[in-house]
């Protein structure tokens, strides 16, 4: 009776979701402090949640996203900023897929890019707050956003194998 009640598919997708965000989370941290550009690291973390997102639906994705704003927040000593914006992110992508585009990878990138752009917005509002000059936070923010695209377009292949994975069901 409790058997007829769980559906392994979902459970089996699940947990190949969460390698995957273990395993963007290990590239994060691992891969992107070595790969500088002009001094500014690499930030691809939110294309997970919008991959997520835009491949199972707004509810996946802001689950999904939750979980890897709980590790994300962890991993880089933020106070709730990821906890609060990533299932928001994983949300709208599947909101945005389900009835406006498809979840092809020119959209894909597309909804990373503002992913990006309002992760980076949020992350600025501490140091332009803080005293420093709007203009010279701009340079590294825009190198940010631009220099995350690549491996965002790295994540949007297993994602969607994962997605492709397993029957939809119940």
């Amino acid at each position: 009776m409790v058997r007829d009640l769980i559906n392994v598919e979902k459970l089996r997708r699940a947990a190949l979701y969460l390698v995957y965000i273990v395993a963007a989370l290990f590239l994060q941290d691992t891969v992107a402090p070595g790969l500088p550009l002009f001094g500014v690291n690499m930030m691809f973390i939110p294309a997970a949640a919008v991959a997520i997102g835009a491949f199972e639906g707004g509810v996946w994705g802001a689950a999904f996203g939750l979980v890897l704003g709980f590790l994300a927040d962890i991993s880089f000593d933020y106070t709730a900023l990821f906890i609060a914006l990533f299932p928001v992110l994983g949300f709208f992508a599947g909101i945005l897929t389900r009835w406006y585009v498809n979840a092809s990878l020119f959209a894909y990138l597309i909804m990373c890019l503002a992913a990006f752009a309002l992760t980076t917005l949020f992350q600025l509002l501490g140091p332009v707050f803080g005293g420093s000059s709007l203009l010279s936070v701009l340079w590294p923010a825009a190198v940010q956003i631009l220099w995350s695209l690549p491996m965002a377009a790295a994540l949007y292949y297993p994602c969607r194998a994962i997605s492709r994975s397993a029957p939809r069901g119940r």
